[in-house]
């Protein structure tokens, strides 16, 4: 078949080291196993990384994917973001919606892998076939937003979609972001500091082909469909409202949002004033969506009074706001939108920048640092003039800054004198803001993540306050238990199983390159079988709902294969001291922790129900061979890591 539908059929490989640049069209065998996005970057990854590489050498390799569903009706403009990571080690990639990952399609480009290493800072621009490096000389030191704009004015024209690294990225913060559509974030992992690793400042990209659908009269049937299902939920009342500001109102009860660095999870006057309606009430100036998504769950805002009264921005999520605001013991919802503005200005993880803060403050209340230690800054929970301060430090590596860049973890090893105990981390990486130790699945799903602990990585929904919406029985009769929805009970049966099934269908996700919030993650009615539909007339392939979730399960083994060959295995899913030494206080989870005995029962199951061998958690080779990853299994009994039958 010499028609492409739905792809575009075309990887763009650019090593900056030679300063070349060449195209091959997709591997159509490669598309019937991993679709794209996600997928298609992971297996790059592991086919092209030595195991011993270097996360800021030259040998890392960085890919943009896109989606077969990308810029397609009833989609959005995501892509992901590949690379090993510089803050953990491990898989790393991020997901991004916006529209950069359209505009690339439209360039006519599902794929770019990006090698090497410039000997000084350039910056790509793409125009269709026109494809070039170009000094970035005059930008580096720039922001992303005046990066961004520079860039436009030389191609003179607006609409350019621009994406890029701040000073962050520069300066090899490990948890720095890559931005683009101004204020939209591949934010985990760290690719920022692997993109300033490459002195790649930025990738402009500016298209005017167009995405060919296989059936476009059955997409746009089927995109009403799903508009009309999504639409009448009772859901979309408040996403496109508030966004996830709104999540405090729902969480916060729940036991679910950490204060001073997850010491506790309540704080008096917390929904009052920095809810969503707040946020809405008082800063909200306008609603904006990622391309071609009709949530549009994005705002613009602006602080109408105090002394930061006039400063404009857009997308909060709520996991900045709890990473800025109740983690480092602040209820000031201006502040947490100036602090925003900056890492999106800088590039950085928000959550990251968080988890690194948070941790110093902790350490200096304990005594483990000191004011010899902090360029004589007094650390405390609150102060905003600090916390916006020690952004601006972490992004230039600035004194104290250039060890909180480390991020927490590693600063908590370089500092010792007992600061590893007090990390709260699953595999390195800060995770999401979501208290684990009274949600047992959850604690699961972030311990087992491919990239360490993270909500996005298949955080199943049904553990948080109950599955509203769907009938209990649907639940108990899909996971095989009815305690799946019981946030403390250390299920061996169903919530394994959940696991597994909300991580395959996140790797799916990615790998379709759709949004979250349109699909059942978000208990919308949206999963297998649509995607199904939705795949045929795109790209005119039939893709069943049961290879479907083979494809996600495939996706992950992938992954994990990756890790398993950077030496993380078994242990790496296990939770840090801090988990299980340290019970919660306060509020409805008063008095939880993690059992390890309990919680290495349930992963001795998870284990099971993955076809990975129950001591080790490496997979068996017949598994790897049921879902075509002969070539996998061969590379992994090369490090002694696949199980042999």
């Amino acid at each position: 078949m010499s028609e492409w539908f739905g792809w575009m059929g075309k990887v763009l490989d650019v090593d900056l080291s030679r300063r070349s640049v060449e195209t091959s069209p997709l591997d159509r065998g490669a598309l019937r196993k991993f679709l794209g996005g996600r997928g298609i970057n992971g297996k790059i990854l592991f086919d092209s990384l030595r195991a011993d590489t270097d996360p800021l050498g030259a040998e890392n390799l960085l890919i943009f994917g896109t989606g077969p569903l990308t810029a397609t009706p009833g989609a959005t403009g995501r892509f992901n973001a590949t690379f090993l990571s510089p803050l953990t080690g491990l898989f790393g990639d991020a997901n991004s919606g916006g529209h950069w990952g359209a505009e690339l399609k439209y360039a006519g480009y599902d794929v770019i892998i990006v090698r090497g290493k410039a000997e000084r800072p350039v910056y790509l621009e793409i125009v269709d076939d026109e494809v070039n490096i170009r000094d970035a000389a005059g930008l580096w030191g720039l922001n992303v937003w005046e990066a961004t704009a520079v860039i436009r004015k030389r191609m003179n024209n607006p609409k350019v979609q621009v994406l890029a690294i701040g000073q962050a990225g520069e300066k090899l913060v490990r948890f720095a972001a890559i931005m683009s559509s101004m204020s939209r974030a591949a934010a985990r992992c760290g690719g920022g500091a692997v993109m300033g690793s490459k002195n790649l400042k930025a990738i402009a990209v500016k298209g005017s082909k167009k995405v060919r659908l296989a059936d476009p009269q059955g997409i746009v049937d089927n995109f009403r469909k799903i508009y009309q299902a999504v639409t009448s939920d009772y859901k979309f009342g408040f996403y496109p409202q508030y966004g996830t500001s709104i999540l405090t109102e729902g969480l916060y009860p729940l036991g679910l949002m950490p204060f001073f660095n997850f010491r506790q999870t309540q704080m008096e006057g917390t929904v009052e004033k920095i809810g969503g309606q707040t946020f809405v009430d008082k800063f909200l100036t306008g609603k904006k969506a990622c391309h071609g998504c009709f949530l549009h769950c994005d705002h613009t805002y602006r602080i109408p009074e105090g002394r930061h009264k006039g400063t404009e921005g857009q997308k909060v999520e709520w996991e900045t706001i709890v990473a800025f605001g109740p983690r480092l013991g602040s209820l000031d919802l201006a502040n947490i939108l100036v602090m925003n503005n900056l890492a999106n200005q800088y590039g950085m993880d928000t959550i990251s920048t968080g988890g690194s803060i948070s941790l110093a403050i902790d350490l200096f209340e304990k005594g483990i640092l000191t004011k010899a230690d902090t360029d004589g800054m007094e650390l405390r929970w609150g102060d905003p003039d600090l916390l916006v301060d020690l952004v601006h430090k972490i992004a230039h590596r600035e004194g104290f800054g250039n060890l909180l860049a480390e991020g927490a973890f590693l600063m908590a090893q370089k500092i010792g004198r007992g600061a590893e105990k007090h990390v709260y981390h699953m595999k390195g990486l800060d995770p999401s803001t979501e208290e684990v130790r009274g949600h047992k699945a959850i604690a699961l799903a972030f311990h087992t993540s491919t990239r360490g602990g993270d909500h996005l990585r298949g955080q199943p929904p049904a553990e948080i306050g109950g599955f509203r919406g769907v009938d209990p029985k649907i639940m108990a009769e899909r996971f095989g238990s009815p305690d799946v929805g019981n946030p403390r009970v250390y299920d061996t049966i169903g919530k394994p199983r959940m696991v597994k099934w909300y991580q395959d269908f996140a790797a799916l996700i990615d790998a379709m390159e759709l949004c979250r919030f349109g699909t059942y993650w978000s208990r919308f009615p949206v999963e297998h079988k649509e995607f199904s539909d939705m795949l045929r007339f795109a790209t005119g392939e039939i893709f069943s709902p049961e290879e479907l979730a083979t494809i996600g399960e495939r996706i992950w083994n992938v992954e994990r294969a990756f890790n398993l060959r950077r030496g993380f295995g078994r242990e790496s899913d296990t939770p840090c001291e801090r988990l299980q030494n340290e019970t919660l206080k306060g509020g409805p989870l008063d008095g939880e922790r993690i059992h390890i005995d309990k919680f290495n029962e349930m992963l001795d199951s998870y284990y099971v129900i993955r076809g990975w061998d129950r001591k080790t958690g490496r997979p068996k080779r017949s598994k790897l061979k049921a879902l075509d990853l002969d070539d996998v299994a061969d590379e992994l009994a090369r490090h002694g890591q696949v199980v042999e039958e």
